[in-house]
């Protein structure tokens, strides 16, 4: 149930929507409704080696190797502010390098 109220107050919004348009982040979800060994694989590479959901990671354009990890309830306010944290893609800032926020979420289907 966490995962459908995380959709419906933070992820599925159109204040998301916009802030992601306009940094250039993109969105991918891990579907946990079927085993998949990937999926757990990198959970337990992110630190979560007991595979709970829902569980959040950004990798900002810039430090790719410091994600920025969080689970449980969110709220618009706390999302928003985790992706300001990762600051825009950098084919949207001055880095000269052409990469883009990434947002992994691992929960249930729908999104």
């Amino acid at each position: 149930m966490t995962c459908k109220t995380n959709e419906a107050v933070a992820l599925n919004t159109e204040a998301t929507k916009e802030f992601v348009d306009a940094n250039g982040v993109v969105m991918i979800k891990a579907d946990k409704a079927y085993a998949q060994e990937e999926i757990d694989i990198l959970l337990e590479k992110l630190g979560n080696p007991s595979g709970a959901i829902p569980f959040y990671a950004i990798f900002p354009a810039g430090h790719p190797n410091k994600p920025i990890l969080f689970d449980g309830l969110l709220t618009q306010t706390g999302f928003l502010e985790h992706l300001e944290q990762a600051g825009p893609s950098s084919n949207l800032a001055s880095s000269g390098e052409d990469a883009d926020n990434v947002v992994f979420s691992f929960g249930e289907k729908n999104w």
